[in-house]
């Protein structure tokens, strides 16, 4: 994580009272890829994927893609006030279900 980065994400951390030192702290550790014992951790492998990303590597339609998530096929995000701005889909559940079979071109 670049400097700049991390010190407005303390910035912003340290602005809400509900948040302990400790727990910025360990929030600054984690983002950084660091445990609280100092040992490095994999960064998370799961990333979201647009709806047209999802359906090219689907080999399906944009909305087949909505469909898949409705059905609980693949796992879909929210992002934004209440969840109205964007939407994603997990690339670990677009790969699962591809890997599976189940979508078909």
């Amino acid at each position: 994580m670049m400097e700049h980065t991390r010190k407005a994400v303390e910035a912003i951390l340290d602005a809400d009272p509900s948040i302990t030192k400790g727990q910025v702290k360990a929030a600054l550790d984690v983002l950084a890829g660091r445990t609280a014992s100092g040992l490095a951790v994999d960064a998370p492998t799961d990333r979201a994927l647009t709806r047209r990303q999802a359906a090219e590597i689907l080999g399906v339609t944009p909305h087949t893609v909505s469909d898949y998530a409705r059905k609980g096929l693949i796992k879909a995000f929210r992002f934004g006030a209440q969840g109205r701005n964007a939407s994603g889909y997990s690339a670990q559940s677009v790969r699962d279900l591809l890997e599976r079979g189940k979508a078909v071109a």
